[in-house]
């Protein structure tokens, strides 16, 4: 019997990884911000990944600001905090949560 599971992220869920597999990836999804929509991310206990797959915005933290167009990858390392910012036309993004072995939330 295989454990193989099939999601659609276009149906707007996180998958939760850990039912199949063993490794550090925490969760996966497919995320919409509208126009001019914020989010923030903070890598507490665990760290990020992003691509952007359609759309614009910006990814800020509180030492750099920089453009976001599709196909931009953002990583955020442990202790880090970003905040992103979808542009006129909205952000769609691909977002990947990992553990970092032996941290707990801070």
């Amino acid at each position: 019997m295989t454990s193989t599971v099939i999601t659609a992220l276009h149906r707007g869920r996180a998958v939760d990884p850990g039912r199949v597999l063993t490794g550090p990836l925490r969760g996966v999804g497919l995320s919409w911000l509208e126009p001019q929509q914020s989010v923030e991310l903070t890598a507490d206990g665990v760290e990020h990944t992003l691509y952007v797959t359609a759309g614009a915005g910006r990814a800020s933290t509180g030492e750099t600001d920089v453009p976001l167009a599709e196909g931009t990858a953002v990583t955020l390392p442990l202790g880090g905090e970003l905040v992103l910012t979808a542009g006129a036309s909205g952000l769609e993004y691909f977002h990947a949560v990992l553990a970092v072995p032996g941290e707990g939330p801070r």
